[in-house]
């Protein structure tokens, strides 16, 4: 059986897609399978022969009408010999690859790139729910109009929350086309040493740079602890459009000796970053269901986060974590960010609980193993009744 998986974002990229094809990817090679990514890529070199599947990148920064001739080229190519397409990304150039070729596909929908789009576009101010029922110009209304068009017509749809089916739904996929399986993450080993009896507080948020994760709300939030008796330190692992006005708010705000980017990281390099902080912050105006969150949580983090999205399904109202409301559905105070980090290092007890609580769901619901067994089941039926 041959799979070919399309995605923007593949390593070293950082973001959810560049971190679940690779895995599943490797899990369909173990079961036999021959699998083929597309993928977007700033450069073309890369150590790709590590990788137990073909990868065939194409330069994302090159002109659009081109880029988009040789990714519909691509696809076709891979996907003429394919038994199926999981499309993880790339959704309007795979449905026109498909047009050509017809194979049964799976579409992975994780958020709304349209309304992404035109956060970073700054063609509309919304808030993710509200973008749904919002009329806005011409250019988003063609985005909104392709993004649920392409969806309905995937055999079936696979989103990581009960919040984005819902979404999906109402972009016209019908329910019974829809299947929710959380994302996952590897279990780390229960590590107690977390202590925030030490000065020295180490502050995370690890993801994409783009405007709706708000991150610059995290940055200015430090300006109001600067008198706190504990050291704070903010690492921001990753990288994205927004980096250098992040950079030039830090710098204003003569917070360089308190922040530090980190850039692109992989996954061993990840995993120290997580493994030495003591707070993960996600700021962000949506997530989908966020693999970073999970990760924070394997590694016993305490977190804060807005309950969007698939968020809440993590955090549960406050039970497994630390809510920061929205202003108007788009970011949250720095005033509220500030706060929490104080009541956190003030109430140890009742944080340990709530990590307690986040570590047990993390066992019951978002285990990788069997998140990515139940993949792998459906894979099988598609290209079975294909």
């Amino acid at each position: 059986m041959k799979i070919l998986i399309v995605v923007g974002i593949f390593p070293p990229d950082i973001g959810g897609p560049a971190t679940f094809v690779p895995l599943i990817a490797n899990r369909l090679v173990d079961k036999g399978y021959s699998v083929t990514v597309v993928c977007l890529s700033d450069k073309l070199n890369h150590e790709d022969n590590l990788y137990d599947f073909k990868i065939h990148r194409i330069k994302r920064k090159q002109n659009l009408i081109l880029r988009w001739l040789k990714t519909i080229s691509a696809i076709s190519k891979y996907g003429i010999n394919s038994n199926l397409i999981f499309v993880n990304g790339l959704p309007m150039e795979s449905y026109i690859s498909n047009i050509l070729i017809r194979k049964k596909t799976i579409r992975k929908v994780v958020g709304d790139w349209a309304w992404e789009r035109g956060r970073n576009l700054n063609l509309t101010s919304d808030g993710f729910d509200e973008f749904q029922n919002n009329s806005h110009n011409l250019h988003l209304e063609i985005a909104k109009f392709s993004r649920g068009w392409t969806a309905k017509k995937a055999d079936l749809v696979i989103t990581p929350s009960k919040h984005l089916k819902h979404v999906v739904n109402n972009w016209g996929v019908k329910r019974e086309n829809i299947k929710v399986i959380y994302n996952g993450t590897k279990i780390m080993p229960f590590d107690i040493k977390k202590d925030t009896n030490f000065k020295k507080i180490k502050l995370l948020t690890v993801g994409r740079l783009a405007p709706f994760k708000n991150i610059d709300r995290i940055i200015l939030s430090l300006n109001e602890l600067k008198d706190v008796k504990f050291d704070l330190e903010l690492t921001i692992a990753g990288d994205g459009p927004e980096r250098n006005n992040l950079e030039s708010i830090v710098k204003y705000q003569n917070l360089g000796n308190k922040v530090k980017f980190t850039g692109q990281l992989d996954e061993k390099e990840l995993g120290k970053v997580y493994k030495n902080s003591d707070i993960y912050i996600q700021a962000s105006g949506y997530e989908g269901l966020p693999h970073t969150l999970l990760e924070a949580i394997s590694y016993n983090l305490s977190i804060i986060s807005t309950p969007i999205g698939g968020t809440n399904e993590i955090l549960k109202d406050n039970t497994n974590g630390w809510t920061i409301n929205l202003v108007k559905g788009k970011f949250p105070s720095e005033t509220d960010i500030a706060n929490k980090i104080m009541y956190i290092l003030e109430n140890k007890n009742e944080d340990f609980e709530k990590k307690e609580r986040a570590r047990n769901l993390l066992q019951s619901q978002f285990n990788k193993e069997e998140n990515f067994n139940l993949y792998l089941k459906i894979i099988e039926e598609v290209t079975k009744n294909g």
